[in-house]
């Protein structure tokens, strides 16, 4: 399989294990629709966990329950389905449980400080700089994108008439800032032509540069009127270069100088020193249903001068624990502020309202700034937000539970097109370890799950 295929097919796991999904998946063809079925949560799983698991206390959780997800990666490496997982479950502000299985590389254990590619979970970093930028008056969600990349301002809509025929009309509202967001501005993020600028441009040369080629290509929709996530997000590549243009600095600057840096993510970068190398696992690809070496034990991608807005941070758990934190405690972690309450609530809402085309398993996913959101509460009707959150090309995943107070996050070293039955089964492992709920402390855990 090619590398765009993998990614294709890549944004087909990624759409259906987004977040929020309490079911297990039994499949045999990545391409086929999975069956789902309500896990058994309450039925162990026959094999023992090893000691490559560290409880750092209860928090509302059982270590019985917390075993179930050692359990879980450690039987999908010995099923062969993957080489190596690594998974956290933090609350209230700190870490309750970190599990990790296999190896870094051969005979290395896997280490519970791994650093990893986040992938388009990075984008939750990306909207947490455009957002900075926007407290501070620079931006304006409502600012032309053509005001800082004038290339958008020449974009022209394709439309198709009855007849089939094709054409360009002008853009009934400009491309926007809030639209970049969103992936609400109507941008060609599928096809050969996108491929090709992507191609010319991505690992290459800048955000910059691949944005006013984005903007050569017709727009797909008018701006604002439909979501399209694409197959990258690459809606998120132009964001990126607008927060360099603006600031003047690199976006793996400007996020290390107002995001990282500030929050003490000691461990989270855009390209790992060569002093961390051997933090970084060894990845695998399947081919015909076998696991191959994709990139050795140290080996971090090449540097280039392209800083991908849409998902180039490489992170460890303890940090995307802390970063998390942002979107728990109003935007400050620990007395260091990087946004307002407002702004965090306003990256934590619903922004599509029915234009989302996602259809949740058990509950109706749509997106914020920066992650999807799923926006029904398990215990009711109400539109009350239960997860903020994204999985990245399949290997990463990390969702945000404001009103259990729960951060989640779960990796493993495969390679598009993943794994998707593995992403299915971490969630329902998360909520049936629990042992008290925030929502109602005279709920019972059966009327939770």
């Amino acid at each position: 399989m090619d590398a765009k295929m993998n990614i294709i097919v890549g944004l087909i796991v990624l759409l259906l294990a987004a977040i929020g999904v309490a079911a297990i998946v039994d499949y045999s063809d990545v391409y086929d629709v999975p069956m789902i079925e309500v896990s058994k949560q309450n039925e162990p799983l026959a094999v023992t966990p090893s000691a490559q698991a560290e409880e750092f206390g209860g928090h509302g959780f059982s270590q019985e329950g917390l075993d179930r997800i050692q359990v879980m990666m450690e039987t999908a490496i010995q099923d062969g389905r993957i080489m190596s997982a690594i998974a956290m479950v933090a609350r209230d502000g700190e870490i309750a449980w970190i599990g990790t299985a296999g190896e870094m590389g051969p005979g290395v254990p896997m280490r519970n400080d791994a650093i990893i590619p986040l992938a388009s979970v990075g984008k939750m970093f990306t909207a947490t700089a455009a957002m900075i930028l926007y407290e501070r008056g620079v931006i304006s969600l409502n600012d032309p994108v053509s005001k800082f990349i004038p290339e958008f301002a020449n974009v022209k809509v394709a439309v198709t008439n009855e007849a089939g025929e094709t054409g360009l009309v002008e853009p009934q509202n400009p491309v926007t800032i809030y639209h970049m967001l969103t992936h609400t501005g109507g941008l060609k993020v599928t096809g050969d032509d996108f491929w090709t600028v992507r191609g010319a441009h991505v690992a290459r040369t800048t955000t910059t540069e691949f944005a006013r080629a984005l903007a050569e290509l017709p727009l797909q929709s008018q701006p604002g009127a439909e979501f399209n996530y694409g197959v990258t997000g690459a809606s998120y590549e132009v964001l990126a270069a607008v927060i360099e243009t603006v600031s003047g600095m690199t976006l793996e600057t400007f996020m290390a100088d107002n995001i990282f840096e500030p929050l003490g993510l000691d461990d989270t970068y855009f390209y790992v020193p060569e002093e961390k190398s051997e933090r970084m696992p060894a990845f695998y690809r399947k081919e015909n249903g076998e696991l191959q070496l994709e990139r050795a034990y140290g080996e971090d991608f090449p540097r280039t001068t392209y800083f991908h807005g849409g998902g180039g941070v490489r992170s460890a758990p303890g940090d995307i624990s802390r970063f998390a934190r942002l979107f728990l405690e109003g935007g400050a972690v620990d007395g260091v502020r990087i946004l307002s309450p407002e702004t965090i609530q306003l990256m934590i809402s619903d922004h599509l309202g029915e234009k989302s085309t996602f259809q949740g398993f058990n509950g109706e996913l749509s997106w914020g700034f920066g992650a999807a959101v799923l926006i029904k509460d398990r215990l009711s009707e109400d539109g009350v937000l239960k997860q903020y959150g994204w999985v990245g090309g399949n290997y990463a995943k990390l969702w945000i539970d404001p009103s259990e107070k729960i951060v989640a996050y779960f990796a493993f070293t495969l390679t598009p097109p993943g794994d998707i039955a593995l992403l299915f089964e971490f969630d329902p492992l998360v909520y049936a370890a629990m042992t008290e709920s925030y929502i109602d402390p005279s709920t019972t855990l059966t009327e939770v799950h």
